[in-house]
């Protein structure tokens, strides 16, 4: 008895029941020590009628780290002994007695060492309500680390009552719990009846009672780029190494000015350049019929235009002007050519369908089948691996494509008529369109939500044709006026006519680094035997083949298909050509083998005509399996 006196002293019931005053560790400590030695000659009998649970939690107390965490934290315990708060939520922690009469707790002495089951669930209730008590908000305000060590002391004695954690909440749900209330504080006040006064950057929410933050990042927002919502606030940033954050927080310039925009912009016999103020007007190529569809590629600097009356898609180097083919054949009907600068792949609308081939023009493949009517635009995205498209058939609509053929889906399909104009930003991954019918220009977010009317003017946007955006300014092509046209793309503001035409402008499009960002090509570690499509955010890439070629088990190589009614060209761009391009005088196959001596009879007709089988007449290739036979022996409609 005369050894433990002093222990016993730090465990009175007027002090503490579960364990002794923190304030003084080094005190509580020096009294263990000098108890050890004490006991170091007692009988092993007498110790055990000593409370060695009790021993453990002063010998759990002395030790290292939890010593040390005590030590730092004295002050905040020794606060936690003399405020009143703390000392009213112990005094008022109740257990019920055998006589059913409840008391207080500190007026009870609590034996650690008592494991029945109805002791078990009294300490259980007590562990409780001492968490309880140190985790007030008073406390936690300016003691939140000496809270969290009474924490884990009343966690210790949990598990060595064995009755685990007790139900006892994790630390940092306790914290969290108490942040959140401390912002509700911060962020108004409201009455039993819901009525609140939020303050700046919150606002009520009369079912919950109390102000909420308010996402000024939700539809459009102050950002030119960037938003990043925070509690009560937000902050705008723009694109790491090609933009920098403006003074004024909310727009974005770009870090290289050196470099000079371009708008290139086609024009039936012609493509133009000019600069983005307007001020400077250059002639990029001539010799043309009538191009309507151009887009850029920055990495390579090229340019690339298809000409419906001439039935080729090409490619010039942006400082050039000679033309190299990419497809001399099925560009009739041709109305949007996209470039994948990641995946490095050229996509086109025809018709009902979309296709997808090499930028050299190699393995061309239909991606989507049947799912167009009238389509007008086709823009790509490839940081999100996705296509976007217009048509603008009796029921218009505009869809979105994941650029490895997998899913095809309309996300606008009321408030449209003619879409026209469109185009994406990539950094705040936005779609831009104009209607043509109804006069006005519009965005939504990459899925169709959030819809907002730009510009509503028949007088400002009468006949809206093609269009591109810029870091700030949406650009486009206007048939009424006959003008290169801008304006705010956030507002419509400062619209402006930069030029007008002698002819028709048709599509256009931005050429500076900034409208194309580079990030890693996830084919380049692909050995795809023909086409890789991009997938996933740009992520990953898949495998895939040309039209008449299947993909083999290895997921890499193509495999030949074709029908009876197709020729197989061999080479380097292996496809399958309709028997219909055979002998016509234009050499579709790499390797020449549709044009070959063996293959086809002496040329009576011009090149591109198709020449009857029976040599007796000649046909223009817009005759060629339209379900009317024309030649005598009906072979224009033989391969159909």
């Amino acid at each position: 008895m005369k050894c433990k006196a002093p222990l016993l002293d730090y465990l009175s019931v007027g002090r503490n029941p579960l364990h002794p005053s923190l304030e003084k560790i080094e005190e509580v400590c020096e009294k263990l020590d000098s108890f050890k030695k004490c006991v170091k000659d007692v009988d092993q009998m007498c110790l055990k009628s000593m409370p060695n649970l009790q021993i453990k939690l002063y010998e759990y107390l002395c030790q290292f780290p939890i010593k040390d965490s005590i030590k730092v934290q004295e002050d905040c315990f020794a606060v936690a002994k003399k405020e009143n708060y703390i000392k009213d939520c112990l005094d008022n922690i109740t257990i019920t007695e055998s006589n059913n009469v409840k008391s207080s707790i500190l007026r009870n002495e609590i034996i650690l060492a008592n494991t029945t089951e109805t002791k078990r669930s009294t300490m259980c209730h007590i562990l409780k309500g001492y968490s309880k008590c140190y985790s007030q908000a008073a406390y936690l305000k300016v003691c939140q680390k000496a809270a969290s060590v009474e924490h884990d002391i009343l966690k210790y004695i949990a598990e060595s009552v064995n009755v685990e954690d007790c139900g006892l909440s994790p630390f940092s749900a306790i914290v969290s719990k108490y942040e959140e209330l401390e912002n509700e504080k911060n962020c108004g006040t409201c009455d039993d009846k819901g009525a609140c006064n939020c303050t700046t950057g919150f606002q009520p929410d009369a079912d919950k009672k109390y102000c909420v933050d308010i996402n000024e990042c939700l539809g459009e927002n102050q950002c030119e780029q960037t938003c990043i919502n925070s509690k009560g606030s937000f902050t705008c940033d723009c694109y790491a190494g090609i933009f920098v954050l403006n003074e004024d927080g909310k727009s974005c310039d770009i870090v290289d000015k050196d470099v000079q925009s371009w708008l290139f912009f086609a024009h039936g016999q012609s493509i133009w350049k000019i600069s983005e103020d307007g001020k400077d007007f250059e002639l990029q190529k001539t010799g043309l019929e009538k191009a309507a569809m151009i887009d850029i590629d920055i990495k390579e600097k090229k340019l690339y235009y298809s000409d419906i009356s001439l039935d080729v898609i090409e490619r010039i180097k942006i400082d050039g002007a000679i033309s190299e083919p990419i497809q001399n054949y099925e560009v009739d009907g041709v109305e949007g050519i996209a470039v994948d600068w990641v995946g490095r792949n050229l996509y086109s609308v025809r018709r009902n369908d979309i296709f997808v081939q090499t930028l050299e023009g190699k393995f061309r493949k239909a991606l989507y089948k049947n799912v167009l009517k009238m389509p007008r635009a086709l823009v790509c995205h490839p940081l999100k691996s996705k296509l976007f498209i217009s048509d603008w058939s009796s029921h218009a609509f505009i869809a979105s494509a994941n650029m490895d053929g997998s899913e095809f889906k309309r996300i606008i399909t009321d408030g449209i008529v003619w879409p026209n104009g469109l185009t994406v930003d990539v950094y705040t991954n936005k779609i831009y369109w104009g209607d043509a019918f109804l006069d006005s220009i519009q965005s939504a977010d990459l899925d169709g939500q959030n819809r907002n009317f730009i510009i509503q003017n028949p007088a400002q946007v009468p006949h809206i044709f093609g269009m591109t955006v810029s870091n700030s300014y949406l650009y486009w092509t206007d048939w009424t006026t006959k003008g290169i046209v801008r304006a705010n793309k956030k507002t419509g503001a400062n619209l402006e006519i930069l030029a007008q035409t002698a002819l028709l402008p048709y599509s256009i499009k931005l050429y500076h680094p900034s409208a194309q960002p580079q990030i890693k090509n996830p084919c380049e570690g692909l050995k795809c035997s023909q086409l890789c499509l991009l997938k996933n955010n740009a992520t990953e890439g898949v495998c895939g083949c040309s039209d008449g070629f299947t993909l083999a088990e290895d997921g890499i190589t193509c495999q030949s298909s074709c029908t009876a009614n197709e020729h197989l060209c061999e080479g380097s761009n292996p496809r399958c050509l309709s028997k219909r391009y055979l002998c016509d005088g234009v050499i579709h196959c790499q390797d020449q083998s549709d044009e070959g001596t063996t293959l086809c009879p002496p040329r009576i007709c011009i090149a591109g005509q198709f020449q009857c089988h029976d040599n007796k007449k000649c046909l223009p290739a817009a005759q060629l399996c339209d379900k009317t036979a024309q030649c005598a022996d009906s072979s224009d409609e033989q391969y159909c």
